[in-house]
């Protein structure tokens, strides 16, 4: 367990660590608004949605995880190293959507935790893993403007480091052992009963929903730092650093307060908070740390909706399509991720920030609501 956490940990710095100078990085090379917003999770995310449900169902299938995970980081660094040799915009964006096998490879890591783990430490053992990821991007983003700047301000080198951490990723890996849970004769009919569940396909409704509005600000943070409020690159990377650590630790947090609440309760009351939260920044956008500060703690409460769905998705399945289940929910993060990335730069540029907020806001708010169609498991 020990060095699947240390992986995932691995795997969340190697697709982060440049994630706030990459849509800077877009900019500088002449691509639009919503390219380069799109860069930090949109572009990634789709090949995430395209190739998550199939390598669920040959996970469950084969019962090959491991095998899966290590496969898919290696990919991943390649594609961080062609990143280092992008020379235009289109290459940086077409290289940087490859490495979206990286990101979707979080719900084969959480259906490995969640068949080694006992049950009644479910939705802890859910949040370690899915917050481990984000932390490795959180931590690696605070320090990535210095990084950037120890290496001599040099992108190319920023996505070397990272294919390397990637590579190291796959290798810890090889020494774990994964119980082969797998359900070989798996048809149809298994993959329908898995995606008809309610405490799937709504979970999975309900949180994408919720992220198109956090979406709207997340990824175009550095943007809005940088060239809004001015700030230089230790700063903004600082900025969005601390949010994806708040995905990291605040996962570990909410974890064990959903093994005692439930899935459901908990999403209601954090989901809620996130959005009132966001309506909050919108008089308090005329100070450029005020803003971070209130992005940070809708972050914080908006964590929740990982681990919780995730909790609430895997108890609505037979184990055997367990990972078929975390996949869906993924697959509408990921959607989520590509609708705000790409929507979040040209909002900015033809409405304004405080109109952009707004909306989030709002778009967040149904999205809490809507929480409370889930079932009770």
């Amino acid at each position: 367990m020990i060095l699947l956490v240390l992986s995932s940990f691995l795997a969340g710095v190697g697709f982060g660590i440049y994630a706030p100078l990459i849509p800077i990085q877009a900019t500088e090379l002449g691509a639009p608004e919503a390219i380069a917003t799109a860069t930090v999770l949109a572009l990634p995310s789709i090949l995430a949605v395209l190739v998550m449900l199939p390598m669920g169902i040959l996970a469950d299938k084969t019962g090959r995880r491991k095998e899966i995970v290590m496969i898919g980081l290696l990919l991943g660094a390649v594609f961080n190293a062609l990143l280092g040799i992008a020379t235009s915009w289109v290459e940086l964006a077409i290289y940087r959507a490859f490495t979206g096998i990286t990101f979707a490879l979080i719900s084969i890591f959480l259906s490995i935790a969640v068949l080694i783990a006992p049950e009644r430490l479910r939705g802890t053992v859910i949040a370690i893993m899915g917050g481990t990821m984000m932390l490795g991007m959180g931590i690696s983003q605070m320090f990535a403007g210095a990084v950037f700047t120890a290496l001599g301000r040099s992108y190319r080198a920023l996505y070397f480091l990272a294919a390397a951490v990637a590579l190291a990723a796959a290798i810890i890996l090889l020494p774990v052992k994964v119980p082969r849970v797998q359900l070989p004769a798996m048809k149809g009919s298994d993959i329908l009963e898995a995606l008809k569940a309610r405490g799937v396909y709504w979970a999975g409704m309900a949180i994408l929903v919720y992220l198109v509005g956090w979406n709207l600000m997340y990824p175009s943070l550095p943007i809005v730092l940088t060239y809004i409020y001015k700030a230089p690159p230790e700063i903004s990377s600082l900025a969005l650093g601390v949010a994806s650590l708040m995905l990291g630790l605040g996962t570990y947090i909410w974890g064990p307060i959903i093994d005692k609440l439930g899935g459901r309760r908990t999403l209601i009351l954090a989901i809620l908070a996130s959005a009132i939260t966001t309506f909050v920044m919108y008089p308090a956008l005329g100070n450029m740390w005020a803003y971070i500060v209130l992005f940070w703690i809708v972050t914080f409460f908006g964590v929740v909706g990982a681990p919780g769905t995730s909790y609430v998705a895997s108890r609505s399945v037979k184990p055997e399509l367990i990972s078929i289940a975390l996949s869906t929910i993924w697959i509408f993060t990921s959607l989520a991720g590509i609708i705000g990335g790409f929507v979040a730069g040209a909002s900015i540029a033809s409405l304004g920030l405080a109109t952009t907020i707004l909306i989030a806001a709002a778009i967040e708010l149904v999205g809490g609501i809507l929480m409370f169609g889930l079932p009770k498991v």
